[in-house]
């Protein structure tokens, strides 16, 4: 690799779309460069240290890492090391509607699945449970949705084992395959568990041949997967999982020192009004107690109470167990680690030091972000977000910025933040002309004459899924705005003469005009923005076909088109 001579000054963990305007690049190189390592991301992804290196290495520039802690994290104080066996950490992942949370509710014996809306899992979920007098299994519930890339990739950056859970009535589906990519590409064992085999339409060697296509095979296939046949109704296989976990966690032989300040790994965040900032996090080293001073990201505090899963006070957290904090003073990012130590002065000065390393790496990518925006005619949407947890806003950020058109408009995201809509939120929203989305939260503003006389538009989801095709059409309705439209059909017929579709269209409203450009949509997204070639009634040349009539185009060196696409003519 020939070396372009220049350094770049990044910190662990700055998303994609950050590293690309420091290496003055577009997203798609970066993603293009994940893909051929076998790494699904988004706009959004927030980079490890070792992605990073690949990253700038394929592009010829050398790296300088900026240490976000700024001092010295070794919080270790004690000499001798006390290492003990530690519970396995698994995580279970697969494609929706596949049985996951219902595997977890009947290991659990509860009914989680019933507490999710619409019966789907949209936060991590997890859980300790006790197999035998002195074992248990920590497992992690993560969201099977194509939205939910970065929740189960965090998943499994902590985790020691991966069950992958396929539906026998349904088979491998893109989900599963990204999951299998995932935790292949972390080296992390997997388990194949086959569920609804009570089902009359199960086949789960059709399974097993599937996976085989990908160069995976089971052990009864002669391979070195391990697999289990499950049903969630009669409870039929799960015992015999549950000692495949065992003896699978038994050879990897999972040791941890306990002699040592505790750390670990930020889950997810949310604030409760009475309560103040609910931290659920894992810890991986030493014992967190009661009263210790602990600090991941900026934010800090001390520990003021500490619950299990069960909601049940407790003293003291050993390695490889969940637990919910209380003592933050803001929202820790999910995915960030989590340190304790024995001051408060210590946790407050990185903390200081953490904060103006971060501005003033923002202020290097803000400063390129404007210059970006002012040489182009770009329309921006802002937009603030409010979600119950903070790993709901990465989903929703990338999946806003994957909504971002490169040619069209900027997708701003001015605030995120956990917790309900206030009336701080509508200040800044009307200040800078922002929509706010919510995600199961609510709007705290007692005189609606604010919200109404500002014209602020709040919008509140239930599901992400139904934010993301909110926001396609927000999107299209942003666009549309800088143009003036003077016609619109859609396409119904396609015919192939030589390397050129005729696409068949009917005018719907107003004229299409040769001259002027026109915009190609597909489920609410624009796919083509640009000139009709050749227009014709009846094999006539024409220059306009108004309302009512119907016509054919041709689009120089565009294809692309398909029954029920929508054309829209404008000036």
């Amino acid at each position: 690799m020939k070396y372009n001579n220049n350094k770049i000054n990044v910190y662990e963990f700055i998303n994609i779309n950050d590293l690309s305007l420091i290496l003055n690049v577009d997203t798609t190189v970066i993603i293009k460069i994940c893909l051929s390592l076998g790494i699904i991301v988004t706009v959004n992804y927030r980079l490890d240290k070792e992605l990073i290196l690949l990253i700038c290495n394929e592009l010829g520039y050398k790296v300088n890492f900026i240490d976000p802690n700024f001092i010295n994290i070794n919080n270790d104080t004690k000499n001798k090391k006390k290492l003990i066996k530690r519970p396995p950490i698994v995580t279970i992942m697969g494609h929706v509607d596949h049985g996951k949370t219902s595997l977890l509710d009947y290991i659990r014996k509860t009914n989680t699945i019933s507490k999710e809306y619409g019966s789907i899992t949209q936060h991590i979920g997890i859980y300790n449970v006790k197999i035998k007098k002195n074992k248990s299994i920590t497992f992690i519930d993560t969201p099977g949705h194509e939205s939910f890339v970065s929740m189960r990739y965090r998943g499994l950056k902590i985790t020691d084992i991966a069950i992958i859970v396929i539906s026998s009535d349904s088979g491998v589906m893109k989900q599963t395959v990204e999951c299998i990519n995932n935790a292949k590409s972390d080296n992390i064992p997997i388990i194949f568990v086959f569920s609804k085999i009570d089902k009359n339409n199960s086949n789960v060697n059709k399974i097993k041949e599937q996976l085989s296509n990908l160069n995976i095979l089971v052990k009864d296939w002669g391979g070195e997967y391990l697999s289990q046949e499950v049903s969630t109704k009669t409870g039929y296989g799960i015992e015999e999982l549950i000692k495949k976990i065992l003896i699978k966690s038994k050879e990897l032989n999972l040791i941890t020192n306990i002699n040592t300040l505790s750390s670990g790994t930020i889950i997810e965040s949310s604030l409760d009004k009475g309560k103040g900032y609910i931290v659920k996090l894992l810890v991986q080293k030493g014992i967190l107690r009661l009263g210790d001073y602990i600090i991941s990201g900026i934010y800090y505090g001390k520990i003021k109470s500490m619950y299990n899963g069960n909601n049940i006070n407790i003293k003291k957290v050993y390695p490889s167990n969940p637990a919910i904090v209380i003592g933050f003073n803001g929202a820790p990012y999910s995915g960030e680690k989590f340190n304790v130590f024995n001051s408060e002065k210590v946790i407050k000065e990185i903390s200081k030091k953490r904060k103006l390393l971060i501005r003033e790496h923002n202020i290097n990518i803000k400063t390129k972000y404007y210059n970006k925006r002012n040489n182009n005619n770009y329309k921006i949407l802002n937009v603030i977000i409010k979600c119950d947890v903070d790993g709901s806003i990465d989903v929703i950020s990338d999946e806003i910025q994957k909504l971002s058109k490169k040619k069209d408009i900027i997708i701003n995201i001015i605030k995120k933040s956990v917790g309900n809509i206030t009336k701080s939120d509508l200040l800044l929203a009307g200040a800078s002309n922002a929509i706010i989305i919510g995600f199961n939260v609510k709007e705290i503003i007692n005189k609606k004459k604010f919200y109404y006389n500002n014209k602020i538009e709040i919008y509140i989801f239930n599901l992400i899924y139904d934010i993301i095709d909110f926001l396609k059409k927000k999107i299209t309705d942003n666009i549309d705005n800088n143009k003036i439209f003077i016609g619109k059909a859609k396409v119904i017929q396609i015919f192939k003469i030589q390397e050129n579709k005729i696409f068949g269209c009917f005018v719907l409203e107003g004229k299409i005009y040769k001259k002027n450009k026109i915009l190609i949509i597909r489920n609410n997204k624009i796919i083509y923005d640009g000139y009709i070639y050749s227009l014709k009634r009846f094999n006539k040349n024409v220059n306009e076909v108004k309302k009512g009539y119907d016509f054919g185009a041709i689009i120089k060196n565009y294809n692309d088109i398909k029954i029920n696409d929508i054309i829209k003519c404008y000036k």
